[in-house]
């Protein structure tokens, strides 16, 4: 059997990672004939590769918080661009793992599929910018201050660039896949909500504070937000926006009042 056999056998039935840099090394023969020669530098090199791999020490037991979360931003990243750039159905579970640099086991570690990754997507905007009416707006403040305050806080980040395009895309997709429509209401609306309606149960409007608070959103948000989803208005908040907010309050409250 020639040399070249030798090599041919070797990669055919030892596997490189049984092969280790010294033992090659010992096989090296002056002799060796031009072909077997470029063979064994390519199983040399592969094998000199797969023990620096096995050399290098790795971290064991489980990833801090920190990295935890720095994790779970580099995938909801991913997915969030994937997702307008795609929209829902094209973007594949091994595109997301693919440009968040994990792998899909990892992926199913934490999400189930995709749709719960877009709900986490929607939550992540809505712990970002949704925050506590009391924070916004202290209750000792006039009702219509803890108003404006909580309605421009509220347009603040429903007119973002981001969140627009994550409502189109749930628009164009909610034909094939409602549940994207479920998770917009079951977060982002339901929170925005809860925000406003402790501002009119303070009014006393205990009873009915959840229906009034979906009202005042009606009032105040509908017209700038979808003016921007459908392009007629910019997105973001300006100084006419604002206006615009002062004016619907001063209308609603003259429609409504605690207790009638």
């Amino acid at each position: 059997m020639t040399i070249a056999d030798k090599v041919n056998d070797t990669v055919s039935f030892v596997p490189i990672r049984a092969l280790n840099a010294s033992a090659l090394a010992g096989a090296r023969s002056a002799e060796m004939p031009p072909f077997a020669a470029l063979q064994f530098s390519r199983i040399f090199a592969m094998a000199t590769e797969t023990g620096a791999e096995q050399a290098a020490p790795r971290r064991s037991g489980r990833p801090s918080l920190e990295e935890a979360e720095r994790l779970t931003d580099r995938v909801l990243d991913a997915a969030t661009r994937l997702f307008m750039e795609q929209g829902f159905g094209a973007t594949s579970v091994e595109a997301i793992a693919a440009a968040a640099g994990i792998s899909k086991r990892t992926f199913y570690s934490r999400y189930p599929g995709k749709p719960q990754v877009f709900e986490a997507v929607i939550l992540r905007y809505v712990r970002r910018y949704v925050r506590p009416a009391e924070d916004v707006a202290p209750a000792d403040l006039p009702l219509e201050e803890r108003l404006y305050r909580v309605a421009t806080q509220l347009l603040g980040w429903i007119l973002e660039p981001d969140v627009i395009a994550l409502y189109r895309l749930t628009i164009a997709e909610v034909a094939r896949f409602p549940e994207l429509a479920r998770s917009v209401a079951d977060f982002a609306i339901a929170d925005a909500v809860q925000a406003l309606e402790g501002v009119f149960a303070a009014a006393g409007s205990a009873e009915d504070a959840h229906f009034v608070a979906e009202q005042f959103m009606q009032a105040v948000a509908a017209f700038p937000f979808f003016g921007a989803v459908q392009g007629r208005e910019t997105p973001g908040l300006d100084a006419a926006k604002e206006e615009r907010v002062r004016r619907a309050i001063a209308l609603f409250l003259r429609g409504w009042q605690p207790g009638r």
